[in-house]
């Protein structure tokens, strides 16, 4: 199961930004909603330490830091660790990121942060309990006491009623040039589905 989510993502670091709109746009909105939340729970950002768990390429970790958050990242993906690398550099940001699947966060030095932030629906990948349980106990074992976990999932409970078999297309234009992008979804059973962007 976890080769099966590192190739997939592996295979979207490169492009992964084309799903936005305007990444640099989203990183912003995404980062100015989630600091207000760290800010009220943690104190001011340079005090604030978070590990971003499932960075993917650098969507939240590389806002955050941004608005001055000591930020750690780490991903099961390979590919968008390096990808996360490159952002950062290209930005002046100074992040370690480390790959890392969130059954197993030894690998990140560190411990007692702030928060950890969970976004954009990896937990889902779990199917059952344990894993999930063992993914919950190892972020927990990377906090100090009183400190605070933020995650969000995707509304499933729709998605399995409707059992849509596209979404999208949208139509994005930037820089003079336009780009469509849209997702297959190959329903394998109630609960599971393969998923193809184009």
């Amino acid at each position: 199961m976890a080769d099966d989510i590192k190739r997939f993502y592996d295979g979207l670091a490169a492009d992964y930004h084309l799903i936005f709109e305007d990444w640099n746009a989203s990183i912003s909105r995404q980062s100015a909603a989630l600091a207000a939340i760290l800010e009220r729970e943690c104190g001011t950002p340079h005090a604030v330490r978070v590990l971003d768990c499932a960075c993917g390429i650098g969507t939240q970790a590389l806002g955050l830091a941004s608005r001055g958050f000591r930020i750690t990242g780490s991903d099961l993906s390979p590919s968008s660790i390096e990808r996360a690398r490159a952002e950062a550099e290209r930005r002046a940001l100074k992040i370690p990121f480390y790959v890392a699947d969130m059954l197993d966060l030894t690998v990140i030095p560190d411990g007692d942060f702030d928060a950890v932030v969970c976004m954009d629906n990896a937990l889902p990948h779990f199917e059952s309990p344990e894993p999930l349980g063992e993914a919950l106990t190892q972020t927990r074992k990377k906090l100090r006491s009183g400190a605070v976990f933020i995650a969000s999932i995707r509304d499933y409970d729709r998605l399995v009623q409707e059992r849509p078999s596209v979404q999208g297309p949208t139509f994005y234009t930037e820089e003079g040039k336009r780009r469509m992008v849209h997702q297959v979804w190959d329903w394998i059973d109630d609960w599971h589905y393969t998923s193809t962007f184009t």
